[in-house]
Parts: C-alpha cells; sequence; structure tokens
C-alpha cells in the first residue's frame, strides 16, 4: 500500500499549478516564499503527512520559516494588528484563492470542501 504521504503528493501535483508542479519536482528553486505558500496550501487541505515530507525535504527553508513566525508572533505579542497591518492574512486569502480558481468546477467544489473541513 502507497504510504499517506505519497498519495497526498501525488494528489497534490495533480492539481496544482504547473509552477508549483515545477518547484516540487525540482525543475525550479524553491523560494522561501514559495515555500511558504505551497506549505499553506498543503497544510489547509489537511494533507498533514505530505506537509511533513516537505518540511523534511526543505529543511533549510523550514528552519528561516520557522524563524520568520516566531519573530512575527513576537512582534504580534506586542501589537496585536501587526498580522492585519500587514497584510499576512489577506495573503494566504489570496493563495487559496489562486489555487482554488485554477481547478476545473467540479475539482474546486470538492477541494472548497476540503478546506473548510480541515
Amino acid at each position: 500500500m502507497m504510504k499517506k504521504a505519497e498519495m497526498q503528493e501525488q494528489e497534490f501535483l495533480e492539481i496544482c499549478s504547473s509552477y508549483d508542479y515545477d518547484l516540487l519536482t525540482n525543475k525550479i528553486e524553491m523560494t522561501l516564499k514559495d515555500y511558504q505558500r505551497i506549505t499553506y496550501l498543503v497544510s489547509s487541505l489537511g494533507y498533514s503527512q505530505y506537509l511533513q515530507f516537505l518540511i523534511g525535504k526543505y529543511m533549510d527553508l523550514a528552519q528561516a520559516d520557522e524563524e520568520r513566525e516566531e519573530r512575527e508572533h513576537e512582534i504580534y505579542l506586542e501589537y496585536p494588528e501587526y498580522y492585519e497591518d500587514e497584510g499576512i492574512l489577506e495573503e494566504e486569502e489570496k493563495w487559496l484563492e489562486e489555487f482554488l480558481n485554477q481547478l476545473p468546477e467540479k475539482k474546486r467544489e470538492y477541494f472548497e470542501k476540503l478546506i473548510k473541513e480541515s
């Protein structure tokens, strides 16, 4: 039987944009921003095993991302409007929207539901 992470990976590679496909298959170099966006999408879909796999595959980016999150959280404690003022949540919304918009309609409905449930 295929491991859960591999199943989730295959599912994600079938539905992601061609740009993300190239990133995830090492045709293009993964940047921190791309890593943040892709792990956000994978996590929103509830693909937790694939997320763990990506963290392992991109150790350096995962480390940098974690440090960024810790910094942002510290800022947030002093300055609760930080996420809103910086447009962080808006950006995440935009990532989801772009991801869903590039799907065929039938699939879009399924994945919208998946995201709501995750």
